[in-house]
């Protein structure tokens, strides 16, 4: 599987069913209307959240502002998607396969891009590491730490995660004792 120059994107959402069902992902602001036509500039994307939400808090507004730039501007088609479903509690891999596009008709999330999911593996087959990264408070935001985990999740003989030494080791010597107790 050719990964190289392939970046890997972390969303969430509160609309499981939309993202897996309608094989896309997507991100709110329904005020800031058709982010494609806000020219590519970070301090445009800015201005223009600004102006939009004259009370956002100072801080939010870069950060709320990238996160839009990036999900038009700097994701490719061919880059990979986790998605950590809170709906089945899985990790849900998938390929972007589609350009940004605005769905004037979606009462939420109307910013979207088309993708095919490829995996839905439990979160148990991740590292904690892996975990906490894609569990990040930002809705939109670029896995990088364990980008590699996720790409070798995507090969068939992927068996998931071993447990890591600073792994809570507890865990297996309360299963090992259970097994003695049998």
């Amino acid at each position: 599987m050719a990964t190289a120059n392939k970046t890997v994107w972390g969303i969430h959402t509160m609309d499981d069913p939309l993202f897996l069902n309608q094989n896309l992902i997507a991100i709110g602001w329904e005020e800031m209307g058709d982010l494609s036509v806000i020219s590519a500039s970070r301090d445009v994307y800015k201005e223009k959240y600004i102006a939009t939400y004259p009370d956002a808090k100072k801080g939010s507004i870069p950060t709320s502002a990238g996160m839009l730039y990036r999900f038009v501007h700097e994701v490719r088609e061919g880059d990979y998607v986790v998605f950590p479903s809170k709906f089945d509690r899985k990790i849900n891999i998938g390929i972007v396969e589609s350009a940004y596009f605005y769905d004037s008709t979606a009462a939420q999330y109307p910013n979207r891009r088309k993708v095919k999911w490829l995996k839905h593996l439990p979160r148990t087959a991740f590292s904690q590491g892996a975990l906490h990264e894609v569990g990040s408070a930002l809705s939109f935001f670029q896995v990088k730490n364990y980008a590699d985990e996720y790409f070798k999740a995507l090969d068939k003989d992927f068996k998931g995660n071993i447990l890591e030494p600073d792994t809570d080791e507890t865990v297996a010597q309360t299963a090992d004792e259970i097994i003695e107790a049998n």
